[in-house]
């Protein structure tokens, strides 16, 4: 749900757009763009407020399964030419790849930095900090909504092999972080096989 009014923008304009977004929501419903969907509880969410100088910003991001698509996808208008739906997303996807926050191609640079730090430490049998811990996980879900539809899933099973190694890392099961470590290794490079 990409939202942008071309008239002046208000308080209002703002409120009845999170309200919409929340009622949506609350019924397990999502919509994006012509389509209504079916969705499962969020695997991360994250806001972000800030001011800049005279300027106060605020990001909401979050990121939720669907559920069985074929089946609960509802279109919520008319339905679009085939040529109409592939210039739509094709705008999506660069609007999503521009980098308006956060920027895709430094988050990527953050995660490869800290996960050879991380992976230097296990590998020498140390945990890492929790400061480093937080720093990548944080990292993995930020550009969680740069992933592609052809490589989420290995995006997801990567966090989910990433998460994995973390925790046993905490827990002092380094020999077991190691193999989840390994699997994080082996699924980004089938994944950059299969997608670049």
């Amino acid at each position: 749900m990409s939202l942008e009014h071309n008239a002046p923008n208000t308080l209002e304009d703002i409120a009845a757009d999170l309200t919409a977004l929340a009622r949506d929501l609350a019924q397990g419903k999502f919509r994006v763009g012509s389509r209504f969907v079916a969705i499962g509880n969020p695997l991360f969410i994250k806001t972000k407020q800030k001011i800049t100088g005279n300027t106060a910003y605020c990001t909401l991001s979050f990121q939720v399964p669907l559920l069985d698509s074929n089946n609960d996808s509802m279109s919520t208008d008319d339905p679009k030419h085939p040529s109409e739906k592939s210039r739509e997303n094709k705008h999506d996807k660069g609007l999503r790849l521009q980098g308006h926050p956060p920027e895709g191609k430094k988050i990527k640079k953050n995660i490869s930095t800290l996960w050879k730090t991380i992976s230097r430490k296990l590998e020498q049998g140390q945990a890492p900090t929790l400061a480093e811990e937080k720093s990548l996980v944080s990292a993995f879900e930020n550009y969680t909504v740069f992933s592609e539809p052809t490589w989420h899933e290995d995006w997801l099973a990567c966090f989910t092999a990433l998460r994995e190694a973390l925790i046993c890392a905490r827990k002092g099961d380094i020999p077991k972080a190691l193999e989840y470590a390994a699997e994080v290794n082996a699924l980004t490079k089938t994944c950059h096989k299969k997608h670049k």
